[in-house]
């Protein structure tokens, strides 16, 4: 495995996990109380649809922005040389 594909795969997993613990603190902020998990039976399936659907995006988008920003890093760098 190449040195790109290691940085890449090691960005876009931070940058899930960034955004997955940013989502939780605004959720728990705007909503006052813990996001929705699978186990709560007292949560509304509205609410469950619309935080599965903004985390969704939001992870996919980070993770995306990670893979291309690290991408690029590289491929301007010194690290594919050698």
């Amino acid at each position: 495995m190449n040195a790109q594909k290691i940085v890449t795969t090691v960005a876009a997993i931070a940058a899930g996990f960034a955004a997955n613990k940013v989502i939780e603190l605004a959720w728990k902020g705007v909503t006052g109380h813990e996001p929705p998990t699978a186990d709560d039976g007292e949560i509304s399936l509205t609410e469950l649809v619309v935080f599965a659907a903004v985390s969704g995006a939001v992870v996919a988008f980070a993770r995306t922005f990670a893979t291309r920003t690290a991408g690029k890093w590289l491929s301007s760098g010194d690290l594919t040389k050698g």
